[in-house]
């Protein structure tokens, strides 16, 4: 919809397997706010129902700040983090959500819910480091990309849907995908320090989310005719020449 600020991308292009949307909410980009019922709330849940109906395996969507946290960080309106934007994507079972904001690196449970500012634990539908597709949705914090590190705090009153978390060193997360065997892993690599961390959702028991309603049905396939045989040509007999006489000299 507007590039670098709200768009998405499916990958890969011939046959994608998984979606990447990208969004914007805060204050920093045209102070734009993602309660329910905007245009850019309506145009995410859109993009999301879309992957599904084409029958994209894996949704993420990415953002820079976060709304539960461990770290310092809280979910504020006036940044355009806004609960209705965490509910929605939690409610349409997003696979993995990408923030930052939060100088430190967070993985939460797989959620079926969360409350801000308080911990339920009925909103938990997957710990560990396994997770079943289709139950739930992870979100993963990662703001090591260089700048001083923020502080864990493992007494916040959200810490309870946060599976691990570390604030020193610095590293990257990569993410692997396939829909053959149906599995996502994440991996936080670091560039400096030893804290490492791994993660799979695979699709093994779980069903994969659709959109509602559901996609309409595949097309009956129709009956294509059987080919009139031709009958062969009936030979012509070739005209046999009639030799003249040859004159005498």
């Amino acid at each position: 919809q507007n590039y670098g600020v709200r768009y998405y991308f499916d990958y890969p292009v011939s046959a994608p397997i998984a979606r990447v949307i990208n969004i914007s909410p805060g204050g920093n980009v045209f102070n734009v706010h993602y309660t329910a019922g905007t245009n850019a709330y309506n145009w995410t849940a859109a993009a999301i129902d879309d992957a599904r109906a084409k029958g994209i395996s894996w949704v993420f969507v990415t953002m820079h700040e976060n709304c539960i946290s461990t770290g310092t960080k809280s979910c504020a309106f006036s940044s355009g983090i806004e609960t209705d934007l965490m509910n929605l994507l939690i409610s349409k079972k997003v696979d993995v959500v990408l923030q930052g904001h939060d100088h430190n690196y967070q993985r939460s449970k797989q959620l079926r819910c969360a409350t801000v500012g308080s911990y339920n634990s009925s909103c938990v539908v997957g710990s560990g480091n396994s997770y079943t597709k289709g139950l739930g949705t992870t979100f993963v914090v990662n703001g090591l990309g260089g700048v001083s590190q923020y502080t864990i705090n493992t007494g916040d009153s959200e810490n309870g849907y946060f599976q691990a978390w570390n604030s020193s060193g610095y590293g990257i997360v990569k993410y692997t995908v396939s829909d053959n065997p149906m599995q996502l892993t994440g991996q936080y690599i670091p560039s400096s320090g030893s804290y490492t961390d791994s993660f799979v959702i695979s699709g093994s028991g779980g069903p994969i989310p659709t959109p509602s309603p559901a996609a309409s049905s595949s097309p009956t396939p129709t009956r294509s005719p059987s080919p009139t045989p031709r009958s062969s040509p009936t030979p012509t007999a070739t005209p046999r020449p009639t030799s003249s006489a040859t004159p005498a000299p």
